[in-house]
Parts: structure tokens; sequence; C-alpha cells
């Protein structure tokens, strides 16, 4: 296989963090009536991890290989 170039492999994991962040948006859903404070943990966690794939870039390592 192939070495992903590092701009593939961010592409690639911000696709994989945006899939998990859904699934803990459902999870904290089906929490909603039961538990705020695991229902506001999940969404924290989402939230965060939104952060990341928002600054996950390969500006830092573009040039090196």
């Amino acid at each position: 296989m192939a070495s992903l170039t590092p701009r593939q492999l961010a592409g690639r994991q911000r696709r994989s963090l945006r899939a998990i962040r859904e699934r803990l948006l459902n999870m904290a859903e089906a929490w909603d009536g039961l538990d705020q404070f695991n229902m506001g943990e999940l969404t924290d966690l989402a939230d965060r991890i939104e952060q990341v794939f928002g600054q996950l870039t390969t500006d830092d390592i573009e040039g090196q290989a």
C-alpha cells in the first residue's frame, strides 16, 4: 500500500472524526430526558472533536517528508 501524503492523512482523519462526532451526538440524544449529565458530557466531547478536526491541518508538516 502506498504511503499517504500528509494532506491525505489529515483528510482521512477529519472524516473519521466527523463520524465519531455524529456517533457521540446520537449517544447524547439517547440520554435526553434520562440523565442530563451524561448527555452534556457526550455533547461536550463531540464539540471538542469538532474543534480538533477544524484545526487538523497539514501546514506544519507540508515541507517535511
